[in-house]
């Protein structure tokens, strides 16, 4: 079993990487409600954009890793990934484990209090990333979202 540690350090913040994964399945809702249930100060996530321009919670580029299902994120629609069923920890598919949406996630962290900070994977345009910031400014939660990525440009 994972137990939290709370840190009474007066500058030390922890942010639950892929939301609380060592206890239920990264990047997934039920991932992110284990972290805001307990003291993290955020909760990390990653994003890709589907075929049909629409922003889903993903880590890795390919879908095989969680599904059995060989497909590229991005390459395929939100309905699409949606349909997929992802591993619970064991191994084990849950028809609760679904790749989550930009609004989910955000929603949660709303409502516990929770600091968004959301990796933008891949590349994006310029206009992916402005609907991004308006999804997250139409959930009033802007400013409480931190935006990382691996790529200079963005």
């Amino acid at each position: 079993m994972n137990d939290t540690v709370k840190l009474h350090a007066q500058n030390v913040r922890m942010i639950a990487h892929r939301g609380l994964s060592g206890i239920e399945r990264e990047n997934t809702n039920a991932a992110f409600v284990a972290a805001g249930n307990r003291s993290y100060y955020g909760i990390e996530t990653d994003i890709h954009c589907t075929i049909d321009g629409h922003f889903v919670i993903y880590h890795d580029d390919n879908t095989f890793r969680l599904t059995d299902v060989d497909w590229n994120v991005e390459e395929h629609t939100l309905e699409e990934l949606r349909s997929l069923m992802l591993k619970d920890l064991d191994d084990c598919k849950r028809t609760d484990l679904v790749l989550p949406t930009l609004d989910e996630y955000i929603r949660i962290c709303k409502k516990y209090g929770k600091i968004s900070v959301l990796e933008l994977k891949n590349h994006f345009e310029c206009a992916d990333i402005q609907r991004i910031v308006e999804i997250i400014q139409n959930e009033g939660w802007i400013n409480q979202t931190i935006f990382i990525s691996f790529n200079w440009r963005i």
